[in-house]
């Protein structure tokens, strides 16, 4: 090999392996940004109680671990009672032994969530990765089990399985009260996104305003308020079919697809869009099985078209999602979205 061959040869060589070394360290850099989630499964632990001989001495040995699981302090003797009573409670155990049968470990879940927290963390650089655990939230009425099914706060944030559970507790006694509607946005691939979702909600936009809050709110406020929401989530689990993002089934999305110009047209007709009356619009936004006065369709069909608006106007403008979410107009981001929805 001559010299100049030589020469080449081994630049070529030094150049490959110094553009591999580039990428080896840009991936481990990477990979160490993302801090791998590790879910700490409290219902586990709370239950092993049963095989203990003394149970109030096991609790007491994980009750610093699993503090923020705890109303208060085990030495409330009528707290502590409660506890044992609940994790004795023949009905809460078949329960647990479901849950157990459904989730043997959430390996899956928790690579999920290192994405889409190092995902957040691009969008705000403080961001924090709070602690999550795992719960049974056991008997509850059922708008109360709904909405405290995930809970995130900056010091921990939790995940009731036994929610997420649901179809195959859709007969025990303490679950039966959860309408079947339900049942399609409580399995495990809507873990992540709702916990996505109340993430954006409590941690990285709580300084936001919410217009669900805002009694003079119209209608186009309040879709275009979730459609953001529903938007980012979406930007940070990407793998994640848009159903689920949506809590609808595939079924429901085939509908909403199909018919999006339909329900344009209905919000338009009915002079709804800027309408300041909720009682008027609820039904375009409530959850429930299916839209009041719309045959054959899905529930929250006015949050799908939010979506779709923000989805056409993060299209048409080169902002952040940061960005997006501190644009407080409405109006401004449904004429600078061009949205207008083709009829099928």
């Amino acid at each position: 090999m001559r010299n100049k061959e030589l020469r080449k040869y081994f630049f070529e060589k030094k150049f490959f392996f110094f553009v591999f070394l580039i990428f080896f360290f840009v991936s481990c850099q990477k990979n160490k940004e993302l801090e791998s989630v590790h879910i700490q499964r409290f219902e586990q632990a709370l239950f092993s109680a049963n095989k203990s001989k003394d149970i109030d001495k096991y609790l007491f040995s994980i009750e610093e671990q699993y503090a923020p699981m705890f109303a208060t302090s085990l030495k409330n003797t009528e707290y502590l009672n409660v506890v044992k009573e609940f994790i004795k409670d023949k009905e809460m155990n078949n329960a647990y032994n479901i849950v157990k049968t459904q989730y043997p470990d959430l390996k899956k879940l928790e690579e999920e969530l290192s994405i889409a927290l190092y995902e957040i963390k691009q969008i705000k650089q403080d961001s924090i990765k709070p602690k999550i655990y795992t719960l049974m939230i056991g008997p509850a009425e059922y708008s109360q089990a709904f909405q405290n099914r995930i809970l995130v706060y900056p010091e921990f944030s939790a995940i009731s399985l036994d929610i997420y559970s649901i179809e195959k507790l859709s007969n025990h006694p303490y679950y039966k009260t959860i309408p079947q509607y339900m049942y399609s946005a409580l399995g495990k691939e809507n873990i992540a996104s709702h916990y996505v979702n109340t993430y954006l909600k409590e941690i990285t936009f709580r300084d936001t305003p919410l217009q669900s809050l805002n009694p003079e709110a119209t209608l186009l406020d309040c879709i275009i308020e979730e459609g953001k929401y529903l938007y980012a989530t979406q930007i940070i689990l990407p793998e994640k079919s848009l159903n689920y993002i949506l809590d609808y089934t595939k079924e429901q999305m085939q509908w909403v697809e199909k018919n999006e110009a339909n329900i344009w047209s209905y919000i338009i007709e009915n002079q709804l869009l800027y309408n300041k009356d909720r009682t008027k619009y609820l039904h375009l936004i409530a959850p429930g099985p299916s839209t009041k006065n719309i045959a054959n369709s899905p529930a929250r069909i006015g949050n799908y078209i939010g979506y779709k608006i923000v989805y056409s106007y993060m299209e048409e403008n080169s902002i952040t999602i940061d960005s997006l979410f501190h644009t407080y107009d409405s109006q401004l981001i449904l004429q600078q979205s061009k949205y207008k929805p083709k009829k099928q």
